[in-house]
């Protein structure tokens, strides 16, 4: 099995942090739902069925490359990857990460609008390209959207409940309902666009299961995030880390230098040297259980 590059890892980190934090905001202004601007939560409603890539871990990643090289470039990168060794695999993995590679280069200059105006110019730039390109870009663009949502949601719910989307849809589906209950509460766009819990739902209500309809009630109506968020962008790059499997091997001085990297205010998030970053790990620790444990108290 080929093994995630590190420094990979680590620039994908970078990249994506400033990107989540700016949704993980969003869900606090919601009182910790899924409550995004109107731009995002229209184009989250077009794209649900970005939910039918939580079944395997792999697809997330695929749908990233695909949106950067295109069909016909992926279809060529997936035949090249199929026709070597694994050794020649992994070696091409790890080239990925070179500066230098396009696919980085691109994955790097993209950035989700912050403003209307921003919207706007975004829009107004795209409706000015050629007929062909247009279409070939919203093409793209909605299945990185798709890996966008897909993935911010995977490490909400690695930070939440210490397991990945990606873990608990295919455990669900296994017949395992407290699985499906922490899902629903990360990501409920999986009732509308999952075809097992939608059915799964129906069935209970059906059969009258009230056991089940109850805890799901609790689900649905509370908020994967219990409290605020002091350090949203920190957190959410502990939460990108942890779910490359690098948090816990990286030294507290690389974390540091990764903040910085990924524009982290060390004095806005109480991390102005290697001892402080250290105490603000043990906090993101704490936070996570004390998630976890208040979930599980209130359902039994």
């Amino acid at each position: 099995m080929l093994k995630p590059n590190k420094d990979l890892a680590i620039k994908a980190a970078i990249n994506l942090t400033p990107q989540y934090a700016d949704l993980l905001r969003d869900l606090q202004r919601g009182n910790g739902r899924a409550f995004f601007s109107a731009e995002i939560a229209n184009i989250r409603k077009k794209l649900g069925d970005y939910v039918l890539v939580y079944d395997d871990e792999r697809k997330i990643g695929r749908a990233l490359f695909l949106a950067m090289m295109g069909e016909d470039g992926f279809k060529e990168f997936t035949a090249e990857i199929n026709n070597t060794t694994p050794s020649e695999q992994q070696e091409f993995v790890d080239g990925v990460a070179s500066p230098d590679n396009e696919f980085v280069k691109a994955f790097s200059s993209f950035e989700i609008p912050k403003t209307p105006s921003e919207w706007k110019a975004a829009r107004e730039a795209n409706a000015q390209l050629p007929e062909d390109e247009r279409k070939e870009l919203e093409k793209r663009g909605a299945i990185l959207w798709c890996f966008l949502f897909s993935s911010f949601f995977n490490v909400l719910a690695l930070m939440v409940h210490g397991s990945r989307m990606t873990t608990l849809v295919p455990q669900a589906i296994a017949g395992d309902d407290e699985a499906f209950l922490k899902a629903i509460q990360i990501d409920r766009m999986l009732f509308t666009h999952y075809p097992y819990f939608r059915d799964r739902k129906f069935t209970a209500q059906d059969e009258g299961d009230v056991a089940f309809l109850e805890q799901l009630a609790y689900r649905e109506t509370n908020p994967p995030l219990r409290g605020k968020v002091t350090y949203p962008a920190l957190y959410m790059l502990f939460g990108i880390l942890d779910s490359f499997q690098i948090l816990s091997d990286l030294k507290h001085r690389e974390i540091l230098d990764i903040c910085d990297e990924a524009g982290l205010d060390r004095y806005q998030n109480r991390i102005e040297d290697v001892g402080y970053l250290t105490k603000r790990l043990g906090d993101y620790r704490d936070w996570q259980k004390f998630n976890g444990m208040s979930m599980h108290l209130n359902l039994t």
